[in-house]
């Protein structure tokens, strides 16, 4: 089982040390790289809802769940170096439980998240003019069932992102496609039910610009819940974070 130098305490303390002493400059570079990223992949969500909900146009099924998991490979790609590609509030919160990530960034990264998502909706407004109820996500089922199968999807993913971070031997596109088949395996099962959301900022950020969502709280507390339970099943499977998961969450 990995084992950390000097303990979890000493470890964290290093780290607000070594993030006091981070360039303006990177620290920079890695907001603008979250507010970049979640801007692409909630673009990858709500442009083709816009499209099929708002125009008409049939996408069909596969490819308006799928979107989201390419556009996530993509940024990965592209800004995993930069900032994490985290993209999403509950992979952020996830990494800092885990003492991986500097509890005093977590809120400028929640924000840049969330910045992005809104900026992405006014896109798809701009451009597309679909009308803003295609912002809006439909819980076809209640809010119930999307509650729980949020936890559910949330959970996957989140333990996902935690154990390709862990491993060594996971290395840049097989990070890439673990997380992107991941989310499209979650938006295929969770599509019809609660939009297989996963991240408050891609659902939430695009419907304040519609007037907010009846449901927000599906997605934030369901979410919230997969993430703690991912955190705890990534202790149990794991142990305790190595360097190389340290490396890739920032």
């Amino acid at each position: 089982m990995p084992r950390r130098d000097g303990g979890t305490k000493l470890r964290i303390g290093t780290q607000e040390k070594d993030h006091r002493r981070l360039p303006i400059p990177r620290r920079l570079a890695s907001v603008g790289a979250e507010f970049v990223g979640t801007l692409i992949v909630t673009l990858g969500t709500v442009a083709p809802e816009a499209l099929e909900r708002g125009l008409g146009v049939q996408l069909g099924y596969a490819v308006q769940a799928s979107c989201t998991g390419i556009a996530t490979m993509i940024v990965i790609y592209a800004l995993g170096e930069v900032s994490g590609a985290h993209t999403n509030p509950v992979i952020t919160l996830a990494f800092a439980l885990r003492g991986d990530f500097y509890w005093s960034r977590v809120p400028e990264y929640v924000a840049a998240q969330f910045a992005g998502a809104i900026a992405a909706g006014a896109l798809v407004l701009a451009i597309l003019h679909p009308g803003a109820a295609a912002l809006h996500t439909s819980l076809m089922f209640g809010v119930w069932p999307a509650f729980w199968l949020e936890i559910v999807l949330t959970t996957l993913l989140v333990l996902v992102a935690l154990s390709t971070a862990n491993e060594a031997r996971f290395i840049g596109p097989q990070v890439a496609f673990a997380n992107g088949a991941t989310t499209i395996f979650d938006r295929l099962i969770g599509l019809k039910v609660s939009s297989g959301s996963m991240n408050p900022a891609r659902t939430l950020g695009p419907a304040l610009l519609a007037g907010g969502s009846a449901g927000w709280w599906v997605f934030v507390w369901g979410p919230l819940c997969g993430c703690l339970i991912a955190v705890a099943l990534t202790w149990i499977l794991h142990g305790e974070p190595t360097a190389d998961e340290e490396r890739k969450s920032h």
